[in-house]
C-alpha cells in the first residue's frame, strides 16, 4: 500500500516538475533541449532569480522508496539470457530485455517469461511481438528461397546454352569434315602431329 501511494505521489510530482533544459534552447534553434549546468558569472538561472527556469535540486526528488522503480512498482533488471531471466523474483522484479539481443533469442526469452509468469517491462504485448517476429522470419525465408530458385534457374539456362553451343560446333565440324577431301584431312592430321612434336621438343629444352 505504501509503495502504491508513493507511486501516485511520484506521478503527481513529475507532472508538477518543470522541464530541466538549457535556458537558450527555448529561443535558439542551434542549442539542443538538454540539461547543462549554467556556468556564466552573471547567469540569472545559476543565481536562481525569480521568473527564470528552475535548476534540478533535492526538492524536486521523488520518494526514496519508489526511486528507480517502474510505474508498476517492480524493480527494473536488464536481462541478456535465460539464466538471468530465471534468477528474477516475480513479486519484486521485472525483466527488461537488452537492446543488443537479436529477434531469435528475444522470442525464446518471451516464451520463457510467459511460462514462468515473469513480467517484461519493455514489451507491451508479448504474444503480438512473437507473432510479428515469426512473420518477419517467414518473409525472410520466402525471399531466400525465391533467390535460390532464381539462381538455380539461371545456372540451368547457362548449362543448356553451353550444351547447345557445343552441339552446334560439333555439327559444323562434322559438316566441314564431310565437305573436305581425304587428302586435305591427311594434311591437317600431319600438321597437328607436327605441332604436337614441336611442343614436346620445346618442353624438353
Amino acid at each position: 500500500m505504501e509503495i502504491e501511494k508513493s507511486l501516485q505521489e511520484r506521478k503527481r510530482m513529475r507532472k508538477r516538475n518543470p522541464p530541466f533544459v538549457v535556458k537558450e534552447s527555448n529561443n535558439q534553434a542551434r542549442v539542443k533541449s538538454r540539461w547543462r549546468f549554467p556556468r556564466g558569472r552573471h547567469s540569472q538561472v545559476r543565481q536562481m532569480h525569480k521568473g527564470k527556469p528552475g535548476m534540478p535540486n533535492p526538492g524536486y526528488g521523488v520518494p526514496k522508496a519508489v526511486r528507480g522503480l517502474h510505474s508498476s512498482g517492480l524493480k527494473k533488471i536488464i536481462v541478456h539470457n535465460s539464466q538471468e531471466l530465471l534468477s528474477l523474483n516475480n513479486e519484486k522484479e521485472g525483466a527488461v530485455i537488452a537492446s543488443t539481443i537479436g529477434s531469435k533469442k528475444k522470442v525464446d526469452l518471451l516464451k520463457l517469461a510467459e511460462e514462468k509468469k515473469i513480467r517484461i517491462l519493455n514489451v507491451k504485448d508479448s504474444t503480438k511481438l512473437i507473432e510479428k517476429i515469426n512473420a518477419d522470419f517467414a518473409a525472410r525465408r520466402k525471399v531466400k528461397t525465391e533467390k535460390s530458385q532464381e539462381k538455380s534457374k539461371k545456372k540451368e539456362d547457362m548449362k543448356k546454352k553451353s550444351e547447345e553451343k557445343k552441339k552446334k560446333e560439333e555439327e559444323e565440324k562434322s559438316k566441314e569434315e564431310k565437305e573436305k577431301t581425304p587428302e586435305e584431312v591427311k594434311k591437317e592430321r600431319k600438321d597437328t602431329e607436327k605441332e604436337m612434336m614441336e611442343k614436346a621438343v620445346t618442353k624438353k629444352q
